[in-house]
């Protein structure tokens, strides 16, 4: 499936845009920026309990709470939004929205937390205007739209890139054609 295609080339880019890119986790250590596609995983060594089901709510709640989740910081999540196929007659037409999700921890009183935010947001603007070309297949689209969630759960932060990728034999086409010239 081409959305799936797309999730997974662009999870690997940013995994290997941050594998060197470190900031202070939640146990105080240096923690490399982990990138996950569409969510964030289940907690290590904690058991979910599916919710509804019996009526009763202590045992219909989850086993864990946002101790265990912030775990998972520093991270990106990449979320697949929506798409569109342009043409009826043209499976390649397609149009993705993809969000990509920048969370961090950071505890200290003087809430600079969104720093490191936008220093990630920043670092994937301009990875991604290098080349706006994915795998040969996807083509970034503007406009490009980042912001900082304006409540900011402390000590998470948390920023929001919001993308729109085309796939085209066009776009396909374009790019090869470009590089036979090179």
């Amino acid at each position: 499936m081409i959305a799936l295609m797309l999730l997974d080339a662009l999870v690997s880019r940013l995994q290997v845009l941050f594998k060197d890119y470190s900031l202070p986790g939640k146990s105080g250590q240096v923690q490399t920026v982990k990138v996950f596609p569409q969510f964030l995983p289940q907690p290590k060594g904690v058991t979910l309990k599916p919710r509804g089901g019996n009526g009763n709510d202590e045992e219909d709640e989850q086993e864990y709470g946002p101790a265990d989740i912030e775990s998972n910081f520093p991270c990106i999540v990449v979320k697949l939004d929506e798409g569109l196929d342009k043409e009826e007659n043209a499976p390649d037409a397609t149009r993705i929205d993809v969000r990509i999700l920048v969370g961090i921890y950071d505890a200290s009183p003087d809430c600079q937390g969104y720093r490191d935010v936008l220093n990630i947001l920043e670092r994937i603007r301009q990875d991604l205007f290098t080349s706006r070309y994915l795998e040969c297949k996807y083509r970034l689209e503007m406009p490009f739209k980042w912001y900082l969630f304006e409540d900011q759960p402390w000590p998470i932060f948390f920023g929001q890139i919001e993308t729109v990728w085309e796939r085209s034999e066009e776009h396909t086409s374009e790019l090869q054609s470009r590089s036979a010239i090179s």
